[in-house]
């Protein structure tokens, strides 16, 4: 008789390869197409929340200041969210008559939007931009980043989620370093094989675009305004949910973006337990990505509990036999990615990575959904809790029209 651990983990890992397979499939397509050259080009808005970025900010300003795109159709607007060190200063000698870099501050603007959502509705509510790119102060983007993600707004496109990665400048990456560069390219594999199937699930605010408008169709952060991250993840399944444009992944190498900061054990815990605690909203937003969320938690969970125990039908068996298949499912989608987006280096990580997803995920899917995280010093709750605005009523029918 089969028993009820042994239909939940079939179940899991049956769902969970078939979505590997068909991530696989979308790694093969590229749907996004140029779009043709406006005269003039549209004008673009760089939105960038800093806090404490003192040792980043110039670097990832100076590869903004050479961009190809022309100087002056965009403009680069840098948030500071109440730093403590010299992030204001630094930004302030970038700006000028003569620059298109612009210093903002957060103050008391938007006190009901957690973290990283305040500084990011300050930069974008005084964009002037059609188009507005996000990424992060620890970021390097290549010259051609904004004409290349600009080139994919067609007309039927509202977002365009860009490729990001690890990668640090001057010396080879520690072991550490590359587990976590080859952590990230496994949710980038993820996050491109579904948007290039029509299915976009995951982003990164490291490098992603969207028109303003449809930022401002949704309500910009204020249905997710309370959770303290997901302002590119959530907001991605918002803008799904509106149908106003396509979602697509941009795959040209001019639009990847670098980011030079690696964490540090402890830096990464609080990294991936923020992460994690958008899992629970998921399934409001998006009940078939939670599932998927859910099928990997649950083989992690339920594979090393039927080996350990032989507690499933033919004992360990096919606990073995389910986490086989996943591994195998995880190296599809992987190799096809690190192929794609040349991350082949990092490969020889893949048996180590795939024997740490056990304790990892578990870990970090427990924490993020019922813990306490730090981010840029500040606490935050990773429960959900009910989000309330006392004007929300009042302007919800304006910010979908």
């Amino acid at each position: 008789m089969i028993d009820a651990i042994s239909i939940t983990l079939l179940v899991a890992t049956g769902l969970y390869i078939a979505i590997a397979v068909a991530f696989t499939l979308g790694l093969f397509r590229s749907p996004v197409r140029t779009a043709r050259q406006e005269n003039p080009p549209p004008f673009v808005s760089v939105v960038i929340a800093a806090r404490n970025e003192a040792d980043q900010i110039g670097p990832c300003l100076e590869g903004l200041i050479r961009q190809t795109y022309p100087s002056d159709r965009f403009e680069v607007l840098v948030v500071n969210d109440g730093s403590q060190d010299q992030t204001a200063q630094i930004v302030s000698d970038y700006t000028g008559p003569e620059s298109n870099i612009y210093g903002l501050d957060v103050g008391s603007a938007f006190p009901d939007l957690a973290a990283k959502k305040r500084p990011m509705s300050v930069g974008i509510e005084a964009a002037r931009g059609d188009i507005i790119l996000t990424t992060d102060a620890d970021c390097r983007p290549l010259p051609t980043w904004i004409s290349g993600m600009v080139a994919c707004f067609q007309p039927d496109v509202g977002a365009v989620i860009g490729f990001s990665q690890l990668k640090l400048p001057g010396s080879p990456l520690t072991f550490f370093e590359r587990l976590q560069a080859l952590d990230f390219l496994a949710l980038m594999s993820a996050a491109a094989g579904a948007a290039n199937l029509g299915v976009p699930l995951a982003a990164s605010g490291q490098n992603l675009a969207y028109r303003k408008t449809l930022f401002e169709r949704v309500g910009g952060f204020r249905e997710i305004g309370h959770r303290p991250s997901g302002d590119d993840v959530l907001l991605l399944q918002l803008m799904r949910k509106a149908k106003s444009g396509r979602i697509v992944f941009a795959t040209h190498p001019e639009t990847f973006i670098s980011t030079w900061r690696s964490e540090s054990p402890t830096g990464f815990w609080q990294q991936r337990k923020r992460w994690a605690s958008n899992a629970p909203v998921q399934f409001r937003l998006n009940p078939p990505f939670f599932a998927y969320i859910a099928s990997i938690f649950l083989i992690n969970l339920l594979a090393p509990v039927g080996l350990l125990t032989g507690w499933t039908w033919f004992g360990g068996n096919l606990a073995l036999c389910c986490w086989i298949g996943k591994a195998l499912a995880d190296t599809l989608v992987i190799c096809r990615a690190a192929r794609r987006f040349g991350r082949t280096d990092l490969l020889f990580l893949l048996p180590v990575w795939e024997c740490l997803q056990v304790p990892y995920t578990i870990l970090i899917g427990l924490a993020g959904s019922l813990g306490r995280f730090t981010w840029k010093g500040r606490q935050h709750a990773a429960r959900i809790r009910r989000f309330q605005h006392t004007h929300r009523e009042r302007e919800q029918p304006d910010a979908a029209m």
